[in-house]
């Protein structure tokens, strides 16, 4: 399934309790999972539940830590679920390094993983 634009990455439905699961990857290292079932935010009213993603090495993990949302967001229509992958897919490469990181005494740029 499409939203908008933006075609997942791998999407698949559990067989045993329905529920469908969508999964985006961007070249910004973010990324969303999207979900709707009997147990998501929203789900059981047919809406859907989003979650950020960011790449960590070769994993991809929710992150709460974003400009979009630090949890995840429910009760979502299509058009915000698309409205939250366009914003998602815009995040900075360098949040992180605006984040998650310092300068040492010596002037050296420390990421923190």
């Amino acid at each position: 399934m499409k939203f908008g634009k933006f075609k997942p990455w791998n999407e698949w439905k559990d067989h045993i309790d329905g529920t469908e699961h969508y999964q985006f990857h961007f070249e910004n290292g973010y990324g969303a999972s999207v979900i709707r079932g009997p147990y998501s935010y929203g789900g059981p009213q047919g809406l859907y539940e989003l979650a950020v993603l960011r790449k960590r090495r070769k994993y991809w993990e929710i992150t709460y830590d974003t400009p979009i949302t630090s949890d995840v967001l429910g009760n979502l229509e299509v058009d915000d679920v698309v409205k939250a992958l366009e914003d998602i897919s815009r995040l900075a490469d360098d949040y992180d390094l605006l984040h998650k990181s310092f300068v040492d005494h010596d002037g050296n740029v420390v990421f923190v993983d």
